[in-house]
């Protein structure tokens, strides 16, 4: 038997020696060519709580050879009108929001026209292949519990990988979200350090990730962007500027226009060069400045500060915003499934007549 196979038999053991802990479960198959929502078959009430166990991968190209984790296409939603929401890892668990049937599609991250779940329609549909096998736990009582019971029994060892996230889950930073066009991630977390101080951990794993920070300030010749850098590995080892090697992580500011400017550091491509994002969709809304090149300065905290308003008319062209209404921490590390590892501190975005410091 393969990998997904496997999880799933012993996913059936598990159930049945469980079955105690359990309100309702159920497995399901969702296919990555699947051209609308699947039913789960499960309803749930609002206020129960789920764990979902996935197994699978979505292949999107055969030369160059591309596929990521299911969980980075596995979305759900309850009922058909949302809202959306993405696994972080291959296990999850989480409390419903409303009362109704349980959905789920393989689908890629942003390939959205709302939270409800509607596809965009310039989104290209472009073949994926592969199924994600999922399986659908509903407690009784408190998952802490139905875990610990599931997790004894369940010979895949997603069951215990989830009890432990469970206990320790990895939260977003204070004050920042997670992009819901691309779901949540487990990528970015807060921490302290005594020589160091207090900032923002990215750790990114053959995965990808957008965390937002909210904001409403004006774009004018005054606006800057500044923020403290420690990049210690690079998730690609040549120029990002192309899409199979779009691995990165970057900062950006959004604009009320709906385009973003991202400042990334590049492996291999000069300071200064300003390209269009080369995944589809992305390509007409988002923008790469390269702010910082090359290994020779991997862990050093480096300090950048950006004019926003030449900036965007320099890369992006045209009649500008007024307005920034978001900051961005980016990472991807999907494509050639590497890691990337960068520490961000003292973000502050300001301009004449205002400052907004964003944490921390």
């Amino acid at each position: 038997m393969n990998d997904r196979s496997d999880a799933v038999a012993n996913w059936k053991e598990a159930i049945v020696a469980s079955g105690g802990a359990l309100l309702r479960h159920a497995i399901v198959e969702v296919p990555a060519d699947s051209a609308g929502w699947i039913d789960s078959g499960v309803d749930l009430k609002a206020g129960e709580t789920v764990t979902l166990l996935s197994a699978g991968n979505v292949r999107v190209s055969e030369d160059p050879d591309i596929h990521f984790s299911g969980h980075m296409f596995l979305w759900r939603r309850i009922g058909t009108n949302g809202p959306i929401a993405k696994s972080a890892a291959p296990t999850s668990t989480f409390e419903a929001s409303s009362s109704g049937r349980l959905m789920f599609v393989a689908q890629y991250p942003g390939a959205w026209l709302d939270e409800t779940g509607s596809f965009a329609p310039d989104w290209p549909r472009s073949a994926a292949s592969g199924v994600l096998s999922v399986a659908v736990l509903v407690w009784k009582e408190a998952a802490s519990e139905g875990l610990a019971i599931f997790a004894a029994r369940d010979k895949s060892g997603l069951g215990s990988e989830e009890h432990n996230r469970f206990l320790a889950p990895v939260l977003p930073p204070r004050g920042w979200t997670h992009l819901w066009r691309t779901g949540e991630t487990e990528i970015y977390r807060e921490q302290f350090e005594a020589t160091d101080g207090r900032h923002i951990v990215c750790r990114c794993s053959a995965d990808a990730g957008i965390l937002k920070y909210p904001v409403d300030i004006a774009l004018d010749e005054t606006t800057h962007l500044a923020w403290r850098w420690r990049m210690l590995q690079l998730p690609s080892r040549v120029g990002e500027d192309s899409g199979p090697t779009h691995d990165y992580l970057s900062i950006a500011v959004e604009f009320e226009n709906g385009l973003d400017l991202t400042y990334m550091w590049s492996a291999a491509l000069p300071v200064g060069t300003a390209f269009r994002c080369p995944l589809p969709w992305w390509d007409k809304r988002e923008t790469h400045q390269v702010v910082r090149s090359g290994l020779a300065e991997l862990g050093q905290w480096r300090h950048e500060d950006q004019k926003i308003l030449a900036d965007y008319k320099t890369a992006i062209g045209g009649v500008p915003p007024a307005r920034i209404v978001g900051v961005w921490l980016i990472a991807v590390a999907a494509l050639q499934r590497g890691r990337g590892e960068c520490d961000y501190q003292g973000i502050e975005l300001r301009s004449a007549g205002e400052s907004v410091m964003i944490g921390p």
